[in-house]
C-alpha cells in the first residue's frame, strides 16, 4: 500500500494531470504521469517481490533488577534469492510505543544484518516483546508491504535482590515429608541417616563397602526423607504500604530473604496480605517465579486476608506502614495476626543509601537499601531498641 509520501505523490500527480488537461499544458501532464506511474510501479514491486526474512532475537539477560540495563539483539537473515528492499522493523514492547529499526537492503541467499536496542528497566514489571512487524519499502519510500513475525519473549524487571548469606530455616513440627510433597518441590534425594547391619532382602546397591571391610559383616546405608524448613515472607499490601515506592522497597526485601532461603535448600513462598501468593518452592533454580510475582505486585486491600499466612512454618512479615514501625502495640497486633517470628519495617519515603537500621528480638527496621544482610537475625535475643 502507499506510504504517506506515496499518497502525497499520488495526490500531486493527479493534480498535475487535471491541471494539464484543463490548461492544455504538456509539462503538467508529463509530471503528473510520472508521479502516478512511479507509485503504481512501487506498489506493484512490493506485491510481486515481498521480503522473506528470518529474525532471531536474543534477550540479555532474561531478567534484571530494576535500573540495570537489558539489551535485545536482533539478527535479520534474507531467505530470498533476491536482494531485499529497504526494511523497517517495529518490535512491540508492552507499555511503550515499541522500537523502530531501519535496515539497508540485504543481499540475497542468506545476507544478514544485526541490530540492537536497550529496554527501559526503571520500573518493576514484566515486559512482553513481540510480535515484530516488517515493513518492506521501496527506495523512494512511496509504497510498503507489511507482514508480521510471531515471535515473543518476556523480560522480568524485578526489584533489586540484596546478596545475603544462605538462610537456614528451623524445621518445625510439620516437616515436608511424603512422596507427593517431595515431588511438588522437585525433591528426589533422601538424607543419609547412618549405617546398619545388612539383612537379607536389602538393596545391594546400598551396601557401604568401605565400612563393611572394616566391620565383621556387611554395612548398609540407611536413609530418611529430607526435612526442609519452610518460610513464608508476607508483604503488607494495605495502605500506605501499597504505595508504589513502598512496594518497591518491600518487594526488594522480601525477594532478598526468599533468595537466601532457596540458596540454603529450604522451601519458601511469598504472600501478600490481600491473599495473593506464589507456590511453595525450594532450590535456587526456583527463584524465577518468585521474582515474576514481585515484579508484578501492585495495589492491595485494606485488610489482611483470612488465609494469610497460608503455609505452616516460620513467617517473616515486611511492611512500610509507619504506624507498625513507631507504635509497639500496633506492631504486636500485626505480629500476632500473622504469627510472624520477625517483622521488618521500612521507612519507604526516606529510602536512601546510608542511615541507621535498628534491630530488636523480633523486629528489624530498615532505612535504606543494602542494610538487611548486615543486620539480619531470625530469632535474635538482642534487646529492644527504639527508632
Amino acid at each position: 500500500m502507499p506510504t504517506r509520501t506515496g499518497w502525497t505523490v499520488l495526490f500531486g500527480g493527479l493534480t498535475f494531470l487535471i491541471a494539464g488537461r484543463l490548461f492544455g499544458t504538456v509539462e503538467f501532464l508529463v509530471v503528473g504521469s510520472v508521479g502516478v506511474a512511479a507509485l503504481v510501479i512501487a506498489v506493484g514491486l512490493r506485491r510481486l517481490h515481498p521480503s522473506r526474512l528470518a529474525i532471531g532475537r536474543q534477550l540479555t539477560p532474561p531478567r534484571v533488577p530494576a535500573g540495570e540495563p537489558a539489551r535485545v539483539d536482533l539478527e535479520v537473515i534474507n531467505r530470498s534469492s533476491y536482494r531485499s528492499p529497504l526494511i523497517r522493523l517495529h518490535d512491540s514492547v508492552s507499555g511503550t510505543h515499541g522500537v523502530h529499526l531501519s535496515l539497508a537492503p540485504l543481499a540475497g541467499k542468506g545476507g544478514s544484518r544485526r541490530g540492537a536496542y536497550r529496554l527501559p528497566t526503571t520500573q518493576r514489571g514484566v515486559l512482553e516483546l513481540g510480535p515484530i512487524r516488517i515493513d518492506d519499502l521501496d527506495a523512494l519510500g512511496l509504497a510498503r508491504r507489511s507482514h508480521r513475525v510471531e515471535t515473543s519473549v518476556r523480560l522480568i524487571v524485578h526489584p533489586p535482590i540484596e546478596p545475603m548469606q544462605p538462610i537456614r530455616v528451623r524445621v518445625g513440627d510439620e516437616p515436608l515429608l511424603g512422596k507427593e510433597l517431595k515431588q511438588s518441590l522437585g525433591l528426589s534425594d533422601e538424607e543419609f541417616d547412618g549405617l546398619r547391619d545388612y539383612v537379607p532382602g536389602d538393596d545391594l546397591r546400598k551396601i557401604h563397602w568401605p565400612s563393611s571391610a572394616r566391620a565383621d559383616g556387611l554395612q548398609v546405608r540407611q536413609f530418611r526423607p529430607p526435612r526442609h524448613g519452610r518460610l513464608s515472607v508476607v508483604i503488607d499490601t494495605r495502605p500506605p504500604s501499597n504505595d508504589p515506592n513502598a512496594l518497591d522497597a518491600t518487594t526488594s526485601v522480601a525477594g532478598s530473604i526468599a533468595a537466601a532461603v532457596l540458596a540454603a535448600g529450604d522451601a519458601t513462598r511469598i504472600e501478600a496480605t490481600d491473599g495473593r501468593m506464589t507456590s511453595l518452592v525450594t532450590g535456587p533454580n526456583q527463584l524465577d517465579p518468585l521474582l515474576e510475582f514481585l515484579a508484578l505486585l501492585e495495589g492491595g486491600d485494606d485488610v489482611i486476608h483470612g488465609s494469610v499466612p497460608n503455609t505452616p512454618g516460620t513467617v517473616v512479615a515486611v511492611t512500610a506502614d509507619p504506624h507498625v514501625a513507631t507504635d509497639a502495640v500496633i506492631r504486636h497486633r500485626f505480629v500476632q495476626r500473622l504469627r510472624a517470628s520477625l517483622v521488618i519495617t521500612l521507612d519507604a519515603h526516606n529510602w536512601v543509601e546510608g542511615g541507621a537500621p535498628a534491630r530488636a528480638a523480633d523486629w528489624i527496621h530498615l532505612t535504606g537499601p543494602g542494610q538487611l544482610a548486615s543486620i539480619w537475625q531470625l530469632g535474635s535475643e538482642t534487646p529492644a531498641v527504639s527508632v
